[in-house]
């Protein structure tokens, strides 16, 4: 089974003034940040509007994992969104099948493409793809607001900051041997590690 992960977190020094807004969950994700979930959060990557209600009073980080799909974050404040990543990890694999619809018009695409044990043709396509400035750009577009300088808001130090303008784009995300290894360090770098198999309907 997949995991699919989706709450709000912020810091320990919000604890407080945030159980007094009664979320419908809440509790220490580790001794730097509060999980917390509202009646409006579900598996998904928009921001649930009781949180951008909530976020009037205190930052919030929205995060989702969608392992076989997607994942990304949100930071909210004052009611505005401050900053978003959605990374896909469909996003390669929809270009190749544009590229095999081309060539193999009259084949079975999904067949020739997934079902092959070697991948032949799936590595082919896909090197042949890594080189096209449109992928490039699709790839580059989804870091594209980041702003990973509005993690401040959490008292995070100016060196994680560093790291996560380091690995936080398109470049970095090509030289990766996993996709998934890009959420893994991102969570390691904000030490939310515990953030995962979490969301409302198996917490609240």
């Amino acid at each position: 089974m997949s995991e699919f992960t989706a709450g709000s977190l912020t810091i320990q020094p919000y604890k407080t003034k945030l159980s007094e807004m009664n979320p419908v969950y809440m509790r220490d994700l580790n001794d730097k940040w509060v999980l917390f979930m509202t009646e409006d959060t579900e598996a998904g990557e928009e921001l649930p509007e009781q949180v951008r209600a909530l976020s009037a009073a205190l930052p919030v980080l929205y995060f989702y994992n969608f392992e076989d799909h997607a994942w990304g974050y949100r930071i909210v404040h004052e009611g505005e969104e401050l900053a978003a990543l959605h990374v896909s990890y469909e996003v390669k694999d929809e270009f190749i099948m544009q590229l095999a619809a081309q060539r193999y018009p009259d084949q079975d695409l999904f067949e020739l493409v997934y079902v092959d044990p070697g991948q032949t043709v799936y590595n082919q396509l896909a090197q042949e793809v890594n080189a096209w400035p449109s992928y490039v750009e699709a790839v580059a577009n989804q870091f594209a607001n980041r702003n990973v300088e509005q993690f401040r808001l959490f008292d995070v130090e100016d060196a994680c900051i560093e790291r996560l303008r380091d690995i936080l784009n398109g470049d970095y995300y090509g030289t990766l041997g996993s996709y998934r290894q890009l959420v893994r360090e991102f969570k390691e770098v904000l030490h939310m590690k515990e953030m995962s198999w979490i969301r409302y309907d198996s917490l609240a």
